[in-house]
């Protein structure tokens, strides 16, 4: 079991498609390995995490690792979320694809954009937002 804020951060992932990730699940995040790295302390200990660089990324591989969700950042210096989003529909991926997109001022327009040229890729945009305690823990 993770900590809470795992739980959280595993559950906003897994939004719409109703996927517990405390309860296991391949997640694929594809961009720099070592940036990327620091996002797996917020899944639950039980998810499967796969790093990959996004030039190494092939269709067997995508195949190899079946990941419920893909994820990367919305731009990067290797490609950006519309090249990985045609890697993924060229190899018929069924999954979910989250971009993660912290700063982006507008993040619809990447959704729309996305959304309309391909309409078969389960797609959203993450904005994660910090943690806040409501109540005091004394």
């Amino acid at each position: 079991m993770g900590t809470v804020r795992q739980t959280a951060f595993g559950e906003f992932l897994a939004g719409e498609r109703g996927t517990q990730f405390d309860t296991g699940g391949m997640i694929l995040m594809v961009g720099e390995p070592q940036r990327m790295q620091t996002l797996k302390k917020h899944f639950p200990e039980r998810s499967g995490v796969f790093f990959i660089e996004f030039a190494d990324l092939t269709p067997e591989i995508l195949q190899g690792i079946c990941p419920d969700i893909v994820m990367s950042p919305a731009i990067s210096d290797q490609f950006d979320c519309l090249d990985l989003a045609d890697f993924l529909s060229t190899a018929r991926y069924k999954g979910a694809y989250r971009v993660l997109a912290r700063d982006l001022p507008r993040p619809e327009i990447i959704r729309n954009e996305l959304r309309n040229h391909y309409p078969g890729l389960d797609f959203d945009v993450l904005r994660p937002e910090p943690v806040r305690v409501l109540a005091s823990l004394h």
